[in-house]
This record gives structure tokens, C-alpha cells and sequence, in this order.
């Protein structure tokens, strides 16, 4: 789970987030698989030699053929984003939060941070537990981060496609575009809101309650 963001079908925001995991690794993935419509075309490796390049590394496919992710996301709403879904709304309920610009950017600001600290957390939980032998099943088992970074252990291969620095440096102009974003996409209104939490004196929200506080209270005090 990578850091949030405001992607926003952003092909340089998703490349962004795709390339971080390799940026000290050295690494790259040789095929990438993705729905009909994903903008993604820029994430294509720039290796010309090996037997997935160029338009051959991303293949088109629909998410329901990957059962076993969606079977994933299913349990991780059931397990974490149902919370959050249940708090916005009541937010909107409770005449709170109407889906306007102002409303939107508020929100970002007060609870992107408590929102990775929660994926954060659930990363960790989900890459340590065990994953259990299934009887007749090809799947590996034991816990997904051994199984990652020691796959031989597991009756696996190391699938990582090594590929040099300066083939990874062509992402850098992609990179720095995208890393110059605005904490909730307005960099007025986020100023404003830093000012305004400033002069306040509120801390930053520790947790879900806290972030609900803060809300109600910049929103009340910014007047939006």
C-alpha cells in the first residue's frame, strides 16, 4: 500500500506510486497487468532487450479475472475501509461535509495523514500473518514479507527484473512533476489551512477522533 495521494487518473501520480517500491532496489517489474482504461501506458520499462518490452509490458485484462485480488479487496473493506466509508458518510448525514471544493480539500488535509497511518498499520498486519497451507492448492505458504524476500525458502523464484540506474533515471522527470503536489489539491486552500491550524494552536490529529474534531473545528473557523 503506497503512500496516498490525490492520483486522480494521473498517469505521472501512478507511475509515482508504481516506481517507489523499486527506488532502492534496483528493480523493475517486466509486465504489468491492468483494466481496460488504466493510464498507465508511461510505466512501460524502457529495457528494449528482454521479451517484454515496449507495448508487451502491459497486458489488458478485467479485474474479475484476478480472483484471488478481489476476493482481497473485499476482505480489506470488510476489514478497514468500511470504518471510514461509515464515518465520511456521517459526516455528510450530519450536514457537515457537502462535496464541494472546499469541503473536499479540508477533508484531504485533516485526514490523509491519519489515513496512511491506518494503511501503514494494516500493511504491516497483512505482510506478517500466516498464510496457511490449502490442501490440493499451488499456492506457497507462510508469511507474504519471508515469502517475498526469500523465496527459495518457499519453493519459489525470484522474480525481479534487475535493471540499471540510468534505466530507472528516465522516470525522473515524471517523478519530480508528480512529487510537487498539494497536500489536500489546492495549494491556496492548503496554505490557508496551515495558517489557520497555526494560529489556532491545534495539533495535528493522532487519531480518527481527533481528525473529526480538527475538521469540524477548521471548518467552523475558515467559514467554508
Amino acid at each position: 500500500m503506497q503512500e496516498k495521494k490525490k492520483a486522480g487518473g494521473s498517469p505521472g501520480n501512478i507511475s509515482w506510486a508504481m516506481y517507489c517500491p523499486y527506488c532502492g532496489t534496483g528493480g523493475c517489474f517486466v509486465r504489468f497487468c491492468g483494466s481496460c482504461g488504466s493510464n498507465i501506458e508511461c510505466l512501460a520499462p524502457f529495457l528494449e532487450d528482454d521479451d517484454f518490452a515496449g507495448a508487451l509490458s502491459h497486458m489488458y485484462g478485467t479485474s474479475t479475472a484476478n480472483q484471488r485480488i478481489e476476493s482481497w479487496w473485499s476482505f480489506f473493506r470488510k476489514q478497514r475501509t468500511q470504518f471510514w466509508i461509515e464515518l465520511f458518510s456521517d459526516l455528510r448525514e450530519r450536514h457537515l461535509f457537502n462535496g464541494s471544493h472546499e469541503h473536499k480539500c479540508l477533508l484531504r488535509y485533516v485526514f490523509l495523514g491519519i489515513l496512511q497511518k491506518d494503511l501503514d498499520e494494516y500493511r504491516q498486519l497483512w505482510n506478517n500473518h500466516t498464510i496457511r497451507p490449502v490442501r490440493l492448492s499451488q499456492c506457497p505458504s507462510g508469511k507474504p514479507d519471508a515469502m517475498y524476500h526469500l523465496p527459495h525458502r518457499f519453493g519459489g523464484r525470484e522474480c525481479g527484473f534487475p535493471v540499471s540506474w540510468e534505466a530507472l533515471h528516465h522516470f525522473d522527470g515524471i517523478m519530480q512533476a508528480s512529487s510537487q503536489y498539494n497536500l489536500c489539491g489546492d495549494e491556496n486552500l492548503e496554505m490557508h489551512f496551515v495558517d489557520l491550524q497555526r494560529r489556532s494552536g491545534l495539533a495535528p490529529p493522532v487519531n480518527w477522533t481527533a481528525a473529526v474534531q480538527n475538521y469540524i473545528s477548521m471548518k467552523n473557523m475558515s467559514g467554508v
